[in-house]
């Protein structure tokens, strides 16, 4: 991959028939790095990479990464040793990264504690926490997407951007501990299943997380990373879908009571329209005709 970008982090010229992108690494301290990168391949490729041993949180998106609302995914890897590999990435394949990179030992220093002791922290979480692929998945929360958005829109010095950095970090860090003892806690995963449970009724779908979280006794932070991490879904997500379900249901039973459906769901018109086509591929309208 190295190889890939010119010293502007454009893609070279020479390889331009089969891969575009750019890509934008700061060395902000030593042992602190950010990495912003988009690539999109023209055709099957098999590309190279190399990744040093540190600590990765890595926001993932499709499309470039312009604003916190661009990054779909929160991928956290711990890399004991340098890796070495290389990986496929088929014809239309497009992706974007922003990546801090941190070395366990310049970590444990602002966190005040013993590298060996972050080390173990972090062997420990990956074990509970990781997908077979050895990455851990964390939700994006609301003050996880303003922390980023800082980071994101930053056009000033270096100095404030590590402090942009750092923060975030802090928040992660914080967020990952919260999981991990969620992943362990019997009583919070009934809290999480007891949220679940309220989204199942239809009126409950429209709740916010900060109302939802107080139904069930969690902070708002923990009940959405423990949602998504038990469930398998966010709490956005899942609720949209229960509501959806349930105006099709009623669709189905009474094609005319559109409007009165509507209005029960919580959805504006253009919402209604945009869940029905994600969940069920057809209009509301064409729904109604095919059921």
């Amino acid at each position: 991959m190295r190889n890939v970008y010119d010293g502007r982090g454009e893609v070279k010229k020479a390889i331009q028939p089969w891969l575009s992108g750019h890509s934008q690494r700061l060395d902000l301290l030593p042992g602190l790095q950010l990495l912003k990168q988009h690539l999109h391949s023209k055709s099957d490729v098999s590309v190279c990479e190399e990744a040093p041993s540190s600590l990765y949180f890595s926001f993932v998106g499709t499309g470039p990464i312009h604003s916190a609302n661009d990054a779909q995914s929160l991928q956290i890897a711990y890399h004991p040793r340098r890796l070495n590999g290389s990986f496929d990435l088929p014809k239309g394949y497009q992706q974007s990264t922003l990546q801090i990179c941190i070395r366990p030992s310049l970590l444990a220093t602002v966190l005040g504690e013993t590298e060996a002791q972050l080390v173990q922290h972090l062997i420990k979480m990956v074990e509970t926490l990781s997908n077979p692929r050895g990455i851990i998945e964390l939700t994006l929360t609301k003050k996880s997407l303003q922390l980023l958005g800082s980071v994101v829109s930053h056009k000033g010095h270096t100095i404030s951007l590590t402090g942009h950095l750092y923060a975030l970090l802090f928040t992660l860090i914080e967020q990952l501990q919260q999981l991990n003892h969620l992943a362990q806690c019997d009583d919070c995963q009934r809290k999480v299943f007891h949220a679940q449970n309220l989204l199942e009724i239809p009126i409950n779908g429209a709740l916010n997380i900060k109302q939802l979280a107080q139904k069930v006794g969690l902070n708002s932070d923990t009940l959405a990373i423990g949602f998504a991490f038990v469930v398998g879904q966010s709490i956005e997500d899942y609720g949209t879908e229960r509501r959806i379900k349930f105006a099709a249901a009623q669709l189905r039973q009474n094609p005319m009571a559109k409007p009165r459906i509507l209005a029960e769901s919580g959805f504006s018109e253009d919402e209604f329209e945009a869940a029905f086509i994600e969940h069920y591929g057809v209009s509301s309208q064409q729904y109604k005709h095919i059921h």
